[in-house]
């Protein structure tokens, strides 16, 4: 691996782990911020279904940009 490729890679995986770092940090201020805590069971419930689906789906999409690289083509 050369050290252009070596670098697009670390980008990414660093984008991938910033961007579930951001959607934690986002998801839990709302959390709190809002009282979700405090709330029903069936609406923490769904806060976590929707918290869990967007975490999956930042995950797939940024996971790809690595996967790519590592292939040898660039997103």
């Amino acid at each position: 691996m050369n050290g252009e490729r070596r670098a697009a890679l670390r980008k990414a995986v660093a984008q991938l782990v910033g961007g579930v770092v951001l959607l934690d940090a986002v998801a839990l201020t709302i959390w709190y911020g809002a009282g979700i805590a405090q709330t029903r069971y069936q609406t923490r419930m769904t806060f976590t279904i929707v918290w869990t689906i967007a975490t999956a789906l930042t995950v797939a999409f940024l996971l790809r940009r690595v996967r790519m690289i590592r292939m040898g083509r660039e997103p």
